[in-house]
């Protein structure tokens, strides 16, 4: 139960962290992106999406958990940075079941989208998880320094390699949604590197190319559709991915994603969204 309930409601921050635990391999590997001037990225400071997270199961159709992520506009050590928050928990109605609740905060240049500072706060049950990251850059083998701490480890210490295509997990989110799509082929994979706790993973995913997805609450919408390749285990059957859609608009914001289970299937979609910073064009006129 506990590995569900944290794997519903970290997906539902990133759309993308189920497959954590694929190891990093090789070298550098970057996410195709466009110029990363903050004029041109596709959102700004005040966006705000929420989303609701739903399992099914048979009979079994219910929204358990909330997520939303927040951007703000930051300075850190004098600089003009982006101040990204993710925050997902589970509904009151399921806490006495399971209580999660993850925060996850990422501070980075507002040009050219370089990783400052992280943060992360865990608890899962009686187990609880914090990463502080700060990036070192300045240096002959740039790396970040971490401060961690479990509440079956205590606390310790980590330097973690870093390179230009490393982000930590907030920051891969607004990277993925800064992609140059006019670069990307239908079918074609694609990598990504991302840094959480003590550890660096690798990610693979798949563009399917555009796709009209029915969302409840808010209608059809034209989307980009993404497939991201998870490992089989006590989550996942066999040959299991987890799809996305990404809005087919000036803010690519995600509306929608799904994984089937080994039991079940869980479902995440978008219900709220303010301060984008282009039009919502890609919603369907009924």
């Amino acid at each position: 139960m506990k590995r569900f309930f944290h794997f519903v409601l970290v997906s539902a921050v990133t759309l993308c962290t189920a497959v954590a635990s694929i190891a990093a391999e090789g070298g550098p590997k970057c996410v195709p992106v466009k110029v990363k001037s903050e004029k041109d990225l596709v959102f700004k400071g005040g966006e705000s999406l929420t989303f609701a997270v739903n399992y099914k199961l048979g009979v079994i159709n219910a929204d358990i958990a909330k997520a939303t992520i927040k951007l703000d506009t930051a300075r850190l050590n004098g600089k003009k940075a982006f101040h990204a928050s993710m925050f997902a928990y589970t509904q009151k109605a399921y806490a006495s079941l399971f209580t999660v609740k993850e925060q996850l905060d990422s501070w980075f240049t507002r040009d050219g989208l370089v990783p400052m500072r992280f943060t992360r706060t865990a608890r899962e049950g009686n187990y609880t998880s914090t990463n502080s990251y700060s990036y070192v850059w300045n240096s002959a083998h740039p790396h970040i320094k971490a401060a961690l701490n479990n509440s079956r480890r205590g606390d310790y210490s980590a330097d973690i390699p870093l390179d230009a295509c490393t982000f930590d997990l907030p920051l891969l989110y607004f990277v993925l949604r800064n992609m140059d799509i006019s670069s990307l082929s239908v079918g074609g994979r694609y990598p990504m590197t991302f840094a959480v706790d003590d550890d660096v993973y690798n990610l693979h995913f798949v563009y399917y190319g555009k796709e009209d997805k029915k969302v409840s609450g808010l209608g059809t919408v034209k989307c980009l559709k993404f497939g991201f390749q998870v490992v089989a285990g006590d989550v996942f059957a066999e040959g299991a991915d987890l799809y996305a859609w990404f809005t087919d608009d000036g803010n690519h914001i995600p509306v929608m994603f799904a994984a089937p289970l080994k039991i079940g299937q869980v479902q995440g979609r978008l219900q709220m969204f303010t301060g984008l910073k282009n039009e919502f064009s890609s919603l369907k006129k009924r």
